[in-house]
């Protein structure tokens, strides 16, 4: 996964992985990225090919000390294939999808064969650590280095001078998929508006779900009150992280880490977020934001409510210590660390 120009946020992680580790003078000699989103079963299929085609001749033909891999399940095919001859060190960090979606199925079996070849798997949180050590119990901790996909960059994701807004705004910045709770949010906007509480929102996000979302937000008359700003480009969010009294992060979905909430929280926004997974690893409920049983929509009103409704200087104290839970896993830190442990790696072979 990798940024393009008409889908820019597609895998930035990454993109932001290979910057902030060029900053600690690391060289890619080469690089096998698939740029943007495909949207059908024969671009993902020629994208596949060339991309396959580009790992095999960079494995072969290029010199490196070490090979780092995003994503798991993606490319243990032709991991599989080439390590029958391992030239180096090969490191894998997982995400959670390439994990979660494959369980159960052959592909999974491939995984195991790599992981078995794999000198060290990073993860994005003690969760995920948790998670691949019970999924793949050959695994050992030691084996396993949490590196939170590559931190929150504080020179984009910065306090503003503060706005005070007349009506509180509450945001959600996510992919408008299945599963990432975008209809739970409305609905819970549903409550507190036929409860005659005040509140604007704001949507920004893409994804296949938007003609789904604009219609709902349209049936629950809450067009004067949700505002939908589509795709916004990294460097403009800090406007909106700034702008907001609290981010909802109403996810269903097993996120491995959530790097949302915590660019949420290094600009002092709380965060609403589902008791679920990489979320609830970050996110102390009442200390710097609430937790709701994910899908459970009474309960996120009710969690936004109670927020609305603390007092000024309890707001303040939630603020303060998003902050600080943001500094925890603030880029140049986390980076030099997973820096160091991928010297000691290349020193070890």
């Amino acid at each position: 996964m990798y940024p393009s120009s008409k889908d820019p946020l597609f895998g930035v992680f990454v993109k932001n992985f290979k910057l902030l580790l060029e900053k600690h003078r690391v060289i890619f000699s080469a690089v096998s990225v698939i740029k943007g989103k495909r949207d059908n079963k024969f671009s993902k299929l020629f994208s596949y090919s060339i991309y396959y085609i580009s790992i095999s001749y960079n494995y072969f033909f290029k010199e490196y000390d070490l090979l780092y891999v995003h994503y798991l399940s993606h490319n243990s095919p032709i991991l599989a294939l080439l390590l029958l001859k391992k030239r180096k060190p090969l490191v894998i960090n997982v995400h959670g999808t390439d994990i979660f979606s494959s369980q159960g199925k052959k592909i999974d079996q491939v995984n195991v064969h790599v992981l078995k070849k794999t000198d060290l798997i990073v993860v994005p949180s003690l969760y995920f650590q948790n998670i691949m050590l019970i999924n793949y119990p050959f695994l050992k901790p030691y084996n396993i280095f949490v590196s939170p996909s590559a931190g929150v960059d504080m020179t984009k994701f910065y306090l503003l001078p503060p706005n005070i807004n007349a009506t509180p705004i509450l945001g959600l910045i996510s992919r408008i998929d299945a599963g990432k709770g975008w209809e739970d949010f409305l609905s819970a906007l549903n409550i507190l508006k036929n409860r005659g509480i005040k509140f604007k929102a704001i949507i920004a996000g893409q994804g296949l779900e938007e003609k789904q979302m604009l219609t709902m937000i349209n049936n629950l008359n809450l067009s004067e009150d949700v505002e939908f700003l589509g795709l916004v480009k990294q460097n403009q969010l800090v406007h909106l992280y700034n702008k907001m009294d609290a981010m909802v992060f109403p996810t269903k979905k097993e996120e491995s880490l959530g790097l949302v909430g915590l660019e949420a929280m290094s600009c002092k926004t709380p965060v609403i977020g589902s008791d679920i997974a990489g979320l609830k690893t970050y996110i102390k409920h009442n200390e710097n934001g609430l937790l709701f049983t994910p899908g459970n929509v009474n309960e996120l009103a009710e969690n936004i409510e109670k927020y609305l409704k603390f007092s000024a200087e309890k707001k303040k104290e939630m603020m303060e210590a998003a902050y600080a839970t943001s500094q925890e896993y603030e880029a140049k830190r986390v980076i030099s660390n997973l820096h160091n442990r991928l010297l000691e790696l290349c020193t070890e072979k």
